[in-house]
């Protein structure tokens, strides 16, 4: 299957290593807890990264401000990742905290000591200081942000990207023979985004055009949706949306006698959503969640807590470095454009995955259905991306 076929395969290997369980217990603890790191030397001029032999992967994750919570257990998903690969890679983490000066900063510190790749950060608005530095310093981004914008030149996105949710859920519901989709939305960023996904969707796979209603963010009372649904004929209602505004909205096509299927995007992806009464029997997109089982119980046992649900997205990140970094390069970096853009993809936690000419992360999802036990398994997600439509 030659080189691309066998770096997916040792990545599967990685990401499915019970075997490392033991030996990653033992480490417990030494697993630091993330430091913040708030100042950062300037960089002047492009430095030139030491000829030691040694891969360093810069992390930036935001360790202090409003999301130090998250940005913490993303770093001890990335130090589990060292631990179950064995990599030899040195781990360069740094805190973005809830700005992009702050971000552009600690780019430029791993980048004084000598990383060939960063990962991260976390948020949109500090993507293009960290790409800065880095094209400057001629090496790659590996990001965790959705906003597709940022993607392209040398900065690429490993997240999880709500069009490709949409465009799995219509795609499958189309195949069932669904034609006529309707979407409810809060009338936001998010809303639009999800709104042309939907479109573009419907044209892919030669469905009628969907009814879209968008509704204010403070939405209290569904009357006024839940006429307009009542008055259009639908096969599906997609809900793009969670917390209380779904709380108001889903339940509303039940007792109101729409009997179109209800279905949701990777929002839904989290167990405190997903196992709602209210959304039993709706099917959305998104990794099929035994795959992360065991990484989700293992954390849980070090760390006194299940880890956030983008925590999975730090330990592929890693675990596709350490792939890289053991494979041949056509180049002194591995993780150079050639080999993070291999078609034949790679495998995780979350399944498989490749970046596209664009910058964009490709994911093979499954169809999941809510139940109020935990979501069950409607169609699988590809194991492989032959033949697969992207």
């Amino acid at each position: 299957m030659g080189r691309g076929r066998s770096r997916l395969n040792r990545l599967v290997r990685l990401a499915g290593a019970a075997a490392m369980a033991a030996a990653l217990a033992a480490c417990a603890q030494t697993v630091p807890r993330p430091t913040p790191i708030t100042q950062a030397p300037t960089v002047s001029g492009a430095p030139t990264r030491p000829d030691d032999g040694v891969l360093r992967v810069g992390m930036l994750l935001p360790l202090s401000g409003g999301s130090a919570a998250l940005g913490e257990a993303m770093q001890r998903a990335a130090q589990m990742a060292v631990f179950d690969t064995g990599t030899q890679v040195e781990l360069l983490p740094r805190d973005t905290g809830d700005s992009p000066n702050a971000a552009g900063q600690a780019a430029q510190s791993v980048i004084a000591q000598g990383a060939d790749i960063i990962l991260g950060p976390l948020f949109s608005k500090s993507v293009g200081p960290v790409a800065q530095q880095a094209r400057a310093a001629g090496i790659n981004v590996v990001a965790f942000s959705t906003d597709t914008a940022q993607a392209g030149g040398n900065v690429f996105l490993l997240s999880f990207l709500p069009q490709q949710a949409i465009d799995r859920i219509v795609g499958y519901g189309a195949s069932q023979g669904m034609r006529r989709f309707a979407l409810l939305a809060p009338r936001s960023a998010y809303g639009q985004i999800v709104s042309r996904a939907l479109s573009e969707a419907a044209v892919k796979y030669n469905v009628e055009a969907p009814v879209v209603e968008l509704y204010d963010s403070k939405l209290s009372d569904p009357t006024e949706l839940q006429q307009k649904l009542q008055a259009t004929q639908v096969d599906a209602v997609i809900v793009a949306d969670v917390g209380s505004r779904l709380s108001v909205v889903a339940p509303m096509l039940g007792y109101s006698g729409i009997t179109a299927k209800l279905m949701g995007t990777g929002q839904w992806d989290d167990p405190q959503v997903n196992r709602q009464p209210y959304l039993a029997g709706a099917w959305y997109a998104a990794p099929d969640p035994s795959r992360r089982a065991d990484f989700e119980s293992r954390y849980a046992q070090q760390f006194g807590g299940p880890p956030p649900r983008l925590a999975t997205l730090a330990y592929d990140a890693v675990a596709l470095t350490a792939s890289l970094a053991g494979q041949p390069s056509s180049g002194s970096n591995p993780f150079n454009t050639v080999a993070l853009q291999d078609p034949n993809g790679f495998v995780g936690i979350d399944g498989i995955f490749r970046f596209g000419q664009n910058g964009l992360v490709q994911r093979g999802l499954a169809v999941l259905q809510a139940e109020p036990s935990g979501p069950t398994v409607v169609e699988s997600a590809p194991d492989s991306f032959s033949g697969a439509a992207f």
